[in-house]
């Protein structure tokens, strides 16, 4: 062979090790995605308050019952306060030491009382906000709270948990996320969540629909 010509091209196969874990690898990845489509609706929800719309848009969903107490004190069970009048509830969710998102939750809800008022619904559309934050949010935290917001007790009430190990379940069944924050604060998600004179969630609405969320709250269900 010249001095000068090249080796013929050689293939260097893979080591087996490498392949191996390669393929390895892309199984986990696969088998991850799957259980995310599957987890997720067929990837039609990839956040908790997607999830509770999308299965809230297939059919009204049921509010567990929980022990509730109001800026007075004075205790009932989420299932009475809800069903105690035959209205429907506009419900969010909010904790007293907020100042970003539920500072404007409670701009839209003063705008909504207004609303009510004005067109004569009070008696047919109820609002309520509940604090997710029991563990500070005590009676006079609401009273303050309300005076704050300058709520009508006839129109929008005010409550939190009596019992702070109900909070997981109350904010699953509505589809909230909340998460620690710095100083003992904490990011959540918004909404309006309509639940109907039977006590069930109906509808999920983005809380930038202040002008036809009560017309959403008044479709029969």
């Amino acid at each position: 062979m010249d001095k000068n010509s090249k080796p013929p091209f050689k293939a260097v196969e893979p080591p087996v090790r490498l392949t191996q874990t390669f393929a390895a690898s892309l199984l986990a990845l696969l088998l991850s995605l799957a259980a995310i489509f599957a987890a997720t609706h067929q990837g039609q929800a990839f956040t908790t308050e997607t999830l509770r719309r999308s299965e809230v848009a297939r059919a009204p969903q049921p509010i567990p019952d929980f022990e509730v107490h109001d800026s007075n004190g004075q205790k009932t069970t989420l299932h009475q306060l809800l069903g105690a009048d035959g209205r429907v509830w506009i419900v969010d969710f909010v904790y007293t030491r907020c100042q970003t998102v539920c500072l404007s939750l409670g701009s839209v809800y003063q705008q909504l009382q207004q609303q009510l008022l004005a067109r004569g619904l009070q008696d047919q559309v109820g609002l309520l906000s509940v604090s997710f934050d029991p563990a500070n949010d005590d009676a006079a935290a609401l009273q303050a709270y309300a005076h704050r917001m300058q709520m009508n007790p006839a129109v929008w009430r005010l409550v939190t948990l009596s019992q702070a190990q109900d909070r997981r379940g109350l904010l699953d069944a509505f589809g909230i996320m909340v998460v620690p924050a710095p100083l003992g604060e904490f990011e959540h998600n918004a909404a309006l969540h309509i639940v109907d004179a039977r006590g069930r969630l109906v509808r999920i609405l983005g809380y930038d629909a202040l002008d036809r969320v009560l017309d959403w709250a008044l479709l029969p269900t």
